[in-house]
């Protein structure tokens, strides 16, 4: 596992599925066992960080590797068994990535994938298209408060509201509440990738 900075000044960590298991991933037996390998570590990372999870010297990935290994990774982190901290796959090569996008569309999951940390980030797996225009408006307008973001996309506070925290709560955006005058409070919402 490599360990760099990231903007923002948040730390962030690099698992590098190649260096934990080999460089031709299948079967679920060996699917879990790098799942365990990256559970343990976001497990051991704190609340707000994202876990870069490398791909990128994989040659082969089957179906039931990827499904055991990354599809119920994300199912956890979507079902808040790892609180604030996220996930995001580096790979470059969108063929390896089939197996993986196969596996979330079956879940109804999505995960960000950039090419390096810190590039542009990308869609794998299924999400409705009101969801994705959403999670598209709060990437280009970085951190974004609820009300900016509502008028951005000509949609009601509410909705708005719904459609952020169901993002946040797949893990593909950070959502936080802020102290707004008088006593009330705001959200505001950033990428994690």
């Amino acid at each position: 596992m490599r360990t760099g900075s990231v903007d923002e000044g948040r730390a962030r960590r690099v698992f590098d599925v190649a260096e934990a298991g080999g460089r031709l991933m299948v079967t679920r037996r060996a699917g879990r066992e790098v799942r365990e390998a990256i559970e343990r570590v976001l497990g051991e990372m704190p609340d707000g960080q994202t876990l870069y999870v490398d791909t990128r010297g994989v040659e082969m990935m089957d179906y039931s590797f990827a499904d055991e290994a990354i599809g119920i990774l994300i199912s956890r982190v979507a079902a808040g068994e790892y609180g604030e901290r996220r996930v995001v796959l580096i790979e470059r090569d969108r063929d390896l990535l089939e197996n993986v996008e196969a596996s979330l569309r079956q879940r109804s999951l999505a995960l960000l994938r950039v090419e390096d940390p810190g590039a542009n980030p990308d869609l794998v797996g299924s999400l409705p298209d009101h969801l994705v225009e959403t999670l598209k408006a709060i990437y280009a307008g970085g951190p974004i408060t609820n009300a900016a973001l509502a008028a951005r996309l000509g949609i009601n506070h509410t909705a708005c509201n719904n459609r952020a925290a169901r993002l946040a709560r797949l893990g593909l955006i950070r959502r936080r509440v802020e102290t707004a005058a008088p006593g009330g409070r705001q959200y505001t919402y950033e990428g994690i990738a």
